[in-house]
């Protein structure tokens, strides 16, 4: 056979193999072997570029070996193999005082190694013969692009089942709580991190509050809540996109910097929690030590935050759902409760009236300092709290329907602060007024909104006892005006937030417990929210929400009755 045709021989015989799915080793090595042979060199190697493109490693050898290469790794930044990887074309230079081909294994417009041939003719260095040379150099690229692809079928292959298989664990519970738990254990235990935690949103205080970990130390969990604006974290929450830190102990002036210096954290990998159209958290894994996270690895973490995200949401559904059906029960008993109690207050408040005009009439009669004035302080005392729980009871069975006007709401806090300035005064409370001295007219009915604040400022005020501030704000937008009353308080446990808004809840030990309850009937009669957030040995925030262009709303409504 002539030298051409052996030459197809070889090639036919290469492409018979690739197409017939050999392993790619293999395959290279008699692809290395044939060429040798065809051509007469003395030796040769393949050496693959590393993902990062930044070193070549090793695969197959036959004849004399490169010394440079022989069970190493070279630069690919230095000459000669630069040319051949960064300009994809063929070169031929001096290695171990004989010049050696290189020819760049490329397909589909990458460079994925290099074959390195020793001791050629110069006529295998010329266009003419050097096209079988590119020829084979061709089917081995396409034999490592084959195999690539395999590899990354099977990844992906692995990738959907585990997030099949973690996936299903996650949305087993409908348990908020639960569901956090299991996705920052999967989480940790797939990219094998130190730390694993989930921080959601919380749209009120416009931060990232810590809500699960895995791994943690207590000095990790008990945390502040992270700036949105001014963190690297916060960025993932704005932006939506993925971040990754080679160490986040050199980020400048990021609030977690010296947590992770003192919990020895390196490397960080933070993805947002995603349900359309809105981020609701971020999902963060920490290495202990560094490491470059790969495209996959961001693109897998990115994939079981959406799962995680959905199961998330769910859980809160589902638990918004069992309280809707608890507030749907409570609002029974509570037409139960009100219509018993609308008779029972009726029934009530006559005797109640006789008894402060006997008592006022035998005050009269035993004026101090007689001794049966104290017992009738007392008596008349008594009488006057029950009273004022009756008219309490009537407001919550029959609330009166607001008469809103344009008013401004400033000036209602003003009035309201003044009648608890004294009180203030007394416990050594500071006042603090927080608002612009223009703000949007509200349509209200003066005296319900001036009993909701005052209810909530002097609860703000017996939540601190003595000494701190009380900082009271008010700001609008285009549809809400808001106002916030915030205390240095103890702060409130979950078990007790659960129970504020509820008739005659109370944890104080003279308290009715029908204050807020009475607050949030009024707040929603005027189309708005009234909410309470709260951490213990935090203090207690009460957010007023009320819109500003509910006055059609109102006439209508008023129109109907």
């Amino acid at each position: 056979m002539d030298q051409g045709g052996r030459e197809l021989d070889v090639v036919y015989r290469l492409n018979r193999l690739l197409a017939g799915g050999a392993d790619y080793s293999s395959l290279l090595r008699t692809l290395l072997y044939e060429a040798l042979a065809v051509t007469g060199g003395c030796g040769g190697q393949i050496l693959l570029l590393e993902r990062d493109r930044r070193a070549l490693r090793f695969c197959v050898g036959a004849g004399q070996k490169i010394s440079a290469v022989e069970g190493a790794e070279i630069s690919a930044a230095d000459p000669p193999w630069v040319d051949a990887i960064r300009e994809g074309r063929v070169v031929h230079a001096p290695l171990d005082a004989m010049t050696a081909l290189l020819l760049p294994l490329f397909a589909r417009g990458d460079v994925l190694g290099v074959l390195a041939l020793r001791g050629l003719a110069d006529e295998w260095m010329q266009p003419p013969k050097r096209a079988f040379l590119e020829t084979l150099a061709d089917i081995g690229a396409h034999a490592l692009h084959h195999a690539a692809c395999a590899r990354d079928l099977d990844r992906q292959k692995q990738v959907l089942r585990t997030l099949i298989e973690v996936g299903q664990e996650i949305a087993a519970s409908l348990e908020p709580d639960e569901v956090l738990r299991r996705v920052t254990r999967q989480a940790a235990r797939l990219m094998r991190a130190k730390i694993c935690s989930v921080m959601l949103i919380d749209e009120v205080e416009h931060s990232l509050r810590l809500r699960a970990t895995y791994g943690a130390s207590r000095t990790y969990t008990q945390r502040p809540p992270l700036d949105i604006q001014a963190s690297l974290i916060g960025e993932v929450a704005r932006t939506g996109r993925p971040i990754a830190v080679v160490d986040v102990r050199e980020a400048p002036h990021d609030q977690l910097v010296e947590l992770a210096r003192a919990e020895g954290l390196c490397s960080l990998l933070a993805v947002p929690l995603k349900t359309l159209p809105r981020v609701i958290g971020v999902l963060c894994v920490y290495t202990a030590e560094r490491r470059r996270f790969r495209p996959e690895e961001v693109e897998f973490l990115s994939a079981l935050a959406a799962l995680s995200a959905t199961a998330i949401e769910n859980a809160r559904l589902y638990q918004a759902m069992l309280d809707t059906q608890e507030q749907l029960r409570q609002s029974e008993r509570l037409a139960s409760l009100g219509s018993m109690a609308a008779g029972l207050a009726h029934e009530v408040r006559n005797p109640l009236q006789t008894m402060q005009l006997l008592v006022y009439a035998m005050w009269k009669d035993h004026p101090p300092p007689s001794p049966l004035s104290r017992d009738l302080e007392v008596i008349q005392n008594e009488v006057s709290r029950l009273a004022l729980l009756v008219e309490q009871c009537l407001d919550v069975a029959r609330p009166q329907v607001p008469e809103v006007k344009p008013q401004k709401l400033q000036e209602i806090l003003e009035e309201t602060l003044l009648l608890v300035s004294a009180e203030a005064k007394h416990r050594g409370i500071s006042l603090r007024k927080h608002w612009a001295r223009q703000l949007p007219v509200v349509w209200v009915d003066g005296p319900q909104m001036k009993q909701v604040l005052l209810n909530v400022l002097l609860n703000a005020l017996q939540a601190m006892g003595s000494g701190g501030v009380v900082d009271v704000s008010i700001h609008a937008d285009e549809t809400t005006i808001t106002t916030i009353v915030r205390d240095q308080g103890a702060g409130i446990s979950p078990e007790v937030q659960a129970q504020l808004f509820t008739p005659f809840f109370t944890t104080k030990p003279k308290g009715i417990g029908l204050g807020l309850s009475i607050a949030r009937r009024i707040i929603e009669g005027h189309r708005g929210r009234i909410r309470v957030t709260s951490q213990p040995g935090e203090g207690t925030m009460v957010r007023i929400e009320l819109p500003l262009r509910a006055e059609t709303t109102h006439e209508k409504d008023l129109g109907r009755r």
